[in-house]
């Protein structure tokens, strides 16, 4: 009997399921997942910077305009920036994500802007402020990119990528993450750039009371880019709220937001781009523009919050799968 015991003890043991016992395979996970977490701390920072340095945009443009009504709070916001630049690199320091070169490009198209920039022509004042924005959003859609693939399937050299997404069984969010990927680092935020140029420039304007051809036809152009990437805006919007449900209730406030948007653009439109003198109240503008910004990057924050906590379920997912 007691042969037979361990005969039958040796058989389940051999049949059993191993555990996982790869050490290596299980730090190549770990170090992807810190990985994701940098490039997650790194998005979230760039949100808020692209932010800050969309309202200096603005803010200069206004003072440069004439409109003093900005200064106290400008000054404010560019010491606010200067730190948020130094917490932002501080943290990509260490990181494969930002390169040295990328982080001196950084700090010195910051240091062109805010330095002596009341010297600066009014169109190269907007100009640095857009190229620097670009920058931060070329990175934003990097970043992003870091998150795309899941973990497992980079671990799984041995499979066919198209074989390991049809599963659908490691990463069950796969499809959702993609879709709410592109809505928050490209498309939201790219609106939200074009709405922050339309605030600087019609502010400028407005605090000048003249619209010369040059920024007329400046207005028209971005105007015009706006309405377009905004009904594509409109459309995945319509297309999210059936892909992640529940997750995100701020989608719905974009509605409300659409009737602000054209709201803008017609007063800009109407008020601003006129050949006699102007009337429009820059503070005005500036103020509804920067509601609508705001409401913008706020439904991207939240988009980030829903990938991050995605990105924490693939722990779960993958050990019960492995």
């Amino acid at each position: 009997m007691k042969t037979k015991s361990t005969s039958i003890s040796h058989q389940n043991s051999v049949n059993a399921p191993t555990p996982i016992t790869d050490v290596a395979l299980i730090e190549q996970f770990t170090g992807l997942f810190r990985q994701r977490l940098d490039a997650l701390i790194l998005i979230k920072q760039l949100i808020h910077l692209i932010k800050a340095v969309q309202r200096h945009r603005g803010m200069s443009m206004g003072l440069l305009g004439g409109n003093s009504h900005f200064r106290e709070e400008f000054f404010k916001l560019e010491q606010q920036i200067a730190r948020r630049f130094q917490l932002f690199l501080t943290f990509a320091t260490g990181t494969p994500l930002l390169t040295q070169r990328e982080q001196e490009n950084l700090r010195s198209a910051w240091l062109t802007i805010s330095q002596d920039w009341q010297e600066d022509s009014v169109i190269d004042n907007y100009e640095l402020h857009c190229h620097l924005i670009e920058q931060l959003l070329a990175l934003l859609a990097v970043f992003a990119k870091q998150l795309e693939q899941p973990m497992a399937a980079l671990l799984n050299q041995g499979y066919e990528p198209t074989k390991i997404v049809s599963t659908g069984v490691v990463y069950p969010n796969r499809f959702k993450q993609l879709e709410v990927l592109h809505f928050a680092s490209r498309l939201m935020p790219a609106v939200a750039e074009q709405i922050g140029r339309i605030r600087a420039l019609a502010t400028y304007v407005s605090a000048l009371g003249v619209c010369d051809q040059d920024y007329a036809s400046k207005l028209r152009y971005v105007i015009q880019c706006t309405k377009v990437n905004n009904e594509k805006l409109r459309h995945q919007a319509k297309r999210m709220e059936t892909i992640i449900e529940k997750d995100s209730p701020l989608l719905n406030q974009l509605k409300s937001y659409e009737i602000k948007l054209t709201f803008l653009l017609d007063m800009v439109e109407q008020d601003v781009l006129k050949e006699e003198k102007i009337n429009a109240d820059s503070n005005r503008i500036f103020s509804l523009a920067s509601d609508i910004i705001d409401m913008y990057l706020h439904v991207v924050d939240e988009g980030v919050v829903l990938i991050e906590h995605w990105h924490n379920e693939e722990i779960e997912n993958w050990l019960l799968q492995a």
